[in-house]
């Protein structure tokens, strides 16, 4: 099944989009991924479409992939030509005949080619993986009884000696994990997992298909679940988010490459610990997330007066001085503002009318993409159409649309924050004096004494259980490890 124009069109499409949205992408696991060969991958999903233009977007070594959908789409002669055109390979789910089931995949899987296959069967926002299909398992076992059918169709029975024994595809696990999925200029992290040899299930698939399958299907949701945060519940997954937090200053001092190992250690300590005092822990640091999420505060806005006294005078002060260098640097960004405003309000509109968590990150990518699709090709005619459509004008208005940006794309993410501790200080300074429609000091000043809480504890915490539990002793001296390397620096 080949590529076409469709695929570089949507893949193009895709990697604007993303790139745009988020602030980085970091790839991890690259060498786990062969060059060539036959392959069927397996990734999480929890971000709706987006989940697929990220790995369309990142797999290494530039290779394309195919993604499967239910045939019944092929059945209009627009969706079929461009569904074919993109590379997707129809699933007959009608038949309970496994090769009829697969025929088209296993065809991509005889010319070397890649099936991406999403083994949770749907998207959503639960703090661990759901229970996996076993799709992928099915399709990897009976594809070496495909090439033998196949193999005796090719040959004569004089030939039939000559037969090379039957290949296998290996399966490559890979886990996405977004920092905040759904928020601009968010982090993502993908990480391809070591190859799982189906090769030495295949014995036991001739006995016993639908154990084996099992048994496959296990191990393929073990090595995801390696490579991505899981928690039992929501309660634990922010109890370890915001221990992160206030260990690593935001994130700051972490890396991506630690970031899903740090946190899952957390999630993991928060898990097998049920005494008291870590019971209190997690309590007092989910009423910290649930403080801060109803002020639209981080907490590196409230970690500013952790050595102050908070006061309006100190607040009035943190918002001059923010406002001072935000009006200092906004003749730099005012036209990417002014240009690219409407992004941000439909991306604010699109979440009033989305109940999904995993939906709206799709929504402001798709919104956003086709907003600057038209106003870029917009300002690109303006500006030919002023130089009197000479070919002169045709290059120089392409190339002042490509300088504009660029220039945007650059400085975006420094703007972006500066304008965020703009908000904040704005925020902090209406609710201490409390202005109109602001909140009650006293629950601003209990921000500041709730994080020196959370603090306290779990420093006493520490102490106590670092040597009980290797999983907060590693994250404790990973974190010592980097603040005093961030302190040398």
């Amino acid at each position: 099944m080949p590529f076409g124009i469709s695929y570089d069109i949507i893949s193009t499409l895709s990697r604007w989009g993303i790139h745009g949205f988020y602030r980085e992408i970091r790839i991890m696991g690259c060498e786990n991924v062969p060059k060539e060969g036959p392959l069927i991958v397996c990734c999480t999903h929890n971000n709706m479409v987006v989940d697929p233009a990220v790995l369309a977007t990142t797999f290494p070594h530039k290779r394309k992939i195919h993604l499967w959908a239910k045939n019944s789409l092929f059945f209009n002669k627009i969706f079929n030509y461009i569904l074919y055109n993109s590379g997707v390979v129809p699933v007959d789910r009608t038949t309970k005949n496994n090769q009829a089931l697969f025929s088209a995949t296993f065809e991509v899987l005889q010319k070397g080619e890649i099936v991406a296959v999403f083994p949770e069967g749907t998207s959503h926002s639960e703090s661990r993986l759901l229970e996996f299909k076993d799709g992928a398992s099915w399709a990897a076992l009976e594809y070496p009884a495909y090439l033998d059918e196949e193999s005796k169709k090719s040959f004569n029975k004089e030939n039939k000696k000559k037969q090379k024994e039957p290949m296998f595809t290996n399966i490559i696990p890979c886990g996405i994990t977004y920092v905040q999925k759904s928020k601009y200029r968010s982090l993502v992290i993908v990480a391809y997992g070591r190859q799982i040899q189906v090769e030495p299930y295949i014995k036991d698939f001739e006995i016993d298909k639908r154990t084996t399958v099992k048994k496959l299907t296990k191990h393929i949701q073990t090595e995801m679940e390696k490579l991505t945060i899981n928690a039992p519940n929501w309660e634990i997954s922010n109890a370890a988010t915001m221990t992160r937090l206030l260990l690593f200053s935001d994130d700051k001092l972490l890396s991506l490459e630690d970031f899903v190992r740090t946190t899952q250690s957390l999630i993991n300590f928060y898990t097998n610990t049920t005494s008291d005092e870590v019971t209190s822990l997690k309590t007092s640091l989910n009423q910290y997330k649930t403080a801060l999420d109803d002020f639209s505060l981080l907490n590196a806005d409230i970690k500013r007066y952790e050595k102050h006294i908070l006061s309006i005078p100190r607040a009035f002060y943190t918002l001059i001085y923010e406002l001072f260098t935000f009006f200092i640097q906004l003749p730099f960004f005012l036209p990417g503002i002014i240009f690219h405003w409407p992004i941000y309000v439909l991306g604010k509109i699109s979440v009033k009318f989305e109940k999904y968590e995993e939906s709206i990150a799709q929504n402001k990518i798709m919104l956003g993409l086709t907003w600057l699709i038209i106003s870029y090709t917009t300002l690109f005619f303006i500006l030919w159409i002023s130089l009197f459509f000479t070919s002169s004008g045709f290059v120089l208005g392409a190339g002042v649309v490509f300088m504009f940006a660029w220039y945007h794309n650059t400085f975006v993410d420094s703007h972006y924050d500066k304008f965020k501790e703009l908000i904040a200080s704005f925020r902090l300074f209406t609710a201490l004096s409390n202005g109109k429609g602001s909140r009650s000091r006293e629950l601003v000043e209990g921000l500041v004494m709730k994080r020196r809480q959370c603090l306290d504890e779990l420093t006493r915490i520490s102490k106590e259980y670092r040597s009980k539990s290797d999983d907060l002793r590693s994250v404790m001296e990973f974190s010592e490890k980097e603040y005093y390397s961030n302190e040398k620096k």
